[in-house]
This record gives C-alpha cells, sequence and structure tokens, in this order.
C-alpha cells in the first residue's frame, strides 16, 4: 500500500450546525420524535448518503439524509455552490432519506432513487411507505412513479435500463421488490431478510446479462445456532423469473488465502464494529461495483474487499482493505478501483489499478485549512477527470459535508 500524502482533500459545507448531547442523552434514550422536535437536529443533523456524477451536466448530484424532507442537491463544481432541488414538493413527513442508490438512466438522462426512513414502528401505519421518483434536471421536474411496498420504506435500488426494470430493496422489513417503470406496477420476488437475521444488502448490481446479485440472510428457523454463512449471495434472472440461492457469502477478514497482502494497519480501533449493527463479521455486504464484463468486486462491513466472479460465483478475498471497518463506498471508473469507507473518524480512501499487485491510499483524511476529516463515508462518485467525491454521513457533533479528494497528475 502506498501513502500519497500530496492528495488536495477539500470539505464543502452545505450546512454546518454544531450538535451537542449525542452520546449523553440522545444516543439509547431519545425516540425519533425527541428528534424532530429538536430544531438544531431537525435542519442540522444532514447526511450525504448518496451521489450521482453527471458527465453531461458536469454536475454532481447529492442525496441526503435530512429530517426536514430536503433531499436532493445539485452540487457546482465550477461555483463550488450548492442547490436544492426542492424535494419538499412533494416528499411527505417521513420520506427522511435518499439512502442508497441516486442512478442516472442513460436512455432518458433522468435520475431515478428511492425514499427511505428514520421513524420509529409505532408510526409505520401513518407512514404512506418508500417512494419510487424520477427527476428530470433539465426540466426540474419530479415524479413519483409509486410506493412499492405500503408502510416499507426503500433502502436502495438497482436498474436493469434495457428492461425498464428497477429492483428496490425493502426496509425495516426486508423484502426484494421489481418495479416495472413502463407500467409502474410493483411485484414481491422474495424476503432477503427475516426475524433471525437481518441482512441489509446495501446496493446490488445488474450484469451484463441481466441478472441481479446481492445477499440474503439465513433463516435457519429449525435450529438454535448460527450457520458457518449466514450471510450468503443469490442471483436473479428475470428472464426466467427464478433465483439462484447460493450456499457461500462475501469473504471474512479472518479467511485465509487472499489475492493481495494486506494493507500496513494505519488504525487501530478496539471494538470498532460496535457502533453498527453487524457486530460480528458474517460478510455483510456494504457496497458492490461492477466491472461491466465479468467481476463484481464487493467491501463487507468488516472491511474486506472481495470479487465475484459472475461466470461462476465464486468468490475471492482480495485483502482486507479497511482496519477500522465499513466499506461502504466503492466505484470504478477507467479500471481503476476506488473504494473508502472507516469509521469514528479514522476514514480511508484507496486506489487500486484492477490487476495490480498494490494499492494507493491517500493518507489521513484531513482538509488542512480546518484540520477536520469526515466522521465516515458512505458514498463516493468518481468524475471524468478522476476527481473523487466523499459523501459523509453520521456525524454527531455537527452537520456532514461533502469532500473532494484530487490526486496529483503523474
Amino acid at each position: 500500500m502506498e501513502n500519497n500524502r500530496n492528495t488536495n482533500l477539500q470539505a464543502f459545507k452545505l450546512r454546518d450546525v454544531h450538535l451537542e448531547g449525542w452520546r449523553d442523552r440522545i444516543a439509547g434514550q431519545w425516540h425519533y420524535r425527541d428528534l424532530v422536535a429538536d430544531p438544531d437536529w431537525y435542519h442540522g443533523w444532514i447526511s450525504f448518503d448518496a451521489l450521482c456524477w453527471d458527465d453531461r451536466r458536469s454536475t454532481l448530484f447529492c442525496g441526503l439524509n435530512s429530517l426536514d424532507g430536503d433531499l436532493l442537491y445539485r452540487f457546482d463544481p465550477s461555483s463550488d455552490r450548492f442547490t436544492s432541488c426542492r424535494t419538499q414538493r412533494w416528499a411527505d413527513r417521513f420520506d427522511s432519506k435518499i439512502h442508497r442508490t441516486l442512478l442516472m438512466n442513460p436512455l432518458d438522462g433522468c435520475l431515478y432513487f428511492g425514499t427511505s426512513l428514520l421513524h420509529d414502528a409505532d408510526q409505520q401505519r401513518e407512514a404512506p411507505g418508500g417512494k419510487i421518483v424520477r427527476y428530470d434536471p433539465d426540466a426540474d421536474a419530479f415524479d413519483v412513479l409509486g410506493i412499492p411496498e405500503p408502510h416499507l420504506y426503500v433502502q436502495s435500488i438497482a436498474a436493469d435500463w434495457p428492461r425498464g426494470i428497477l429492483y428496490a430493496f425493502t426496509y425495516p422489513a426486508e423484502f426484494l421488490v421489481r418495479f416495472d417503470l413502463n407500467t409502474r406496477k410493483a411485484r414481491r420476488l422474495a424476503y432477503v431478510g427475516n426475524a433471525i437475521r437481518f441482512a441489509q444488502p446495501h446496493n446490488a448490481v445488474v450484469d451484463s446479462r441481466g441478472a441481479l446479485w446481492g445477499t440474503y440472510a439465513e433463516t435457519r428457523a429449525w435450529d438454535e445456532m448460527t450457520g458457518r454463512q449466514p450471510i450468503r449471495l443469490f442471483k436473479y434472472d428475470p428472464d426466467t423469473d427464478r433465483f439462484t440461492w447460493f450456499n457461500h457469502g462475501l469473504s471474512r477478514r479472518d479467511e485465509p488465502g487472499q489475492l493481495l497482502p494486506d494493507p500496513p494497519r494505519r488504525y487501530d480501533i478496539p471494538a470498532e464494529l460496535t457502533e453498527t449493527r453487524h457486530k460480528q463479521d458474517y460478510g455483510y455486504c456494504d457496497a458492490m461495483a461492477y466491472d461491466g464484463s465479468r467481476y463484481i468486486y464487493a467491501g463487507t462491513v468488516a472491511g474486506v474487499l472481495c470479487r465475484i466472479d459472475t461466470q461462476s460465483a465464486q468468490v475471492d478475498k482480495i485483502a482486507h482493505v479497511m482496519p477500522a471497518g465499513r466499506l461502504p463506498a466503492m466505484a470504478i471508473h477507467d479500471n481503476v478501483l476506488y473504494a473508502a469507507g472507516g469509521m469514528k473518524g479514522q476514514t480511508q480512501l484507496i486506489r487500486w489499478t484492477i490487476g495490480d499487485d498494490h494499492m494507493e491510499d491517500i493518507g489521513e483524511l484531513r482538509d488542512p485549512s480546518t484540520g477536520q476529516g469526515p466522521a465516515r463515508i458512505h458514498e463516493l462518485a468518481v468524475t471524468s477527470h478522476g476527481t473523487v467525491y466523499l459523501a459523509e454521513n453520521d456525524n454527531h457533533t455537527r452537520s456532514s459535508y461533502l469532500w473532494r479528494a484530487q490526486w496529483p497528475q503523474a
């Protein structure tokens, strides 16, 4: 792993509200109603959860976690300015975030996304459900296409544009739904999580043959013990309407055999995954990125980078690249894989030319003008010039920022 400390890192502040009380009076104590009743947290606690770079418009679209329903922004790199897309025109009080994923349809030039939730179970009957939404940036026009599962919300989507299909993963009850863009009708395909095991596939991908790849959780209702591979891969074929449920999943950090050596540990955080729902390393999927041909590259909650061979479904461990845990941000551009993650302010960004025997590490993520860095990184986007934008999320002391990283030209 090479350290490159000459990279330019800069923060962009949509909002900059100082937040107090998370550890001593909020975490584990407040209800959601308390959160929305506090003006600082209601307006100031934002996260950048989803990013989409639009090369034709030279614009970055930012999907937010924002309790006030202001969920989508444009960011203009030429002026470094944010502009709200005014989602309050259609959002209700339970549409609190665009979690994953913000997708650009190359066929119509529009953005597609789903809305997710933060409210508790006692308000589920009041909440209509997560929406599938299309946004036309040229017309500045939204079209709410439908609610795929009443009262449930959309944690992530994947797209099969040629077939006109969006796949939606719901939350907190974890279903996979097939949404037809032409008819605007939804059909539940399967449950992927259950009362025994939470799966939360952070994002899934569609391969070049139209198959959807994701993860599901075992049920094991007949046994009191966790199986050897509780989180597993699935593949769905939309032409035959059939699933392949594999008995294996993604790589784990203590798994022997890998393609590259682990990079040196820059951070050593005791009990680093205690702030996640996935305290044990079962190979929970944190991100997937497809090379457009054969391999899907996946990051796990434990910080492992691995790859899935779409021809054989074999999974190869590449390396444990994020020792602080969490690897939710990943993209491939010009055969270069960019990946970012981390916890508790110990965040990292790496760059790997696929097939090389080494990776580049940006070094410590700090804006030299302020000394600040992202608490966590949830998503990234890469421009055609190789500039990387990082989406900070879940900062509990201030509003989260958008970050820009630029490697020096060779």
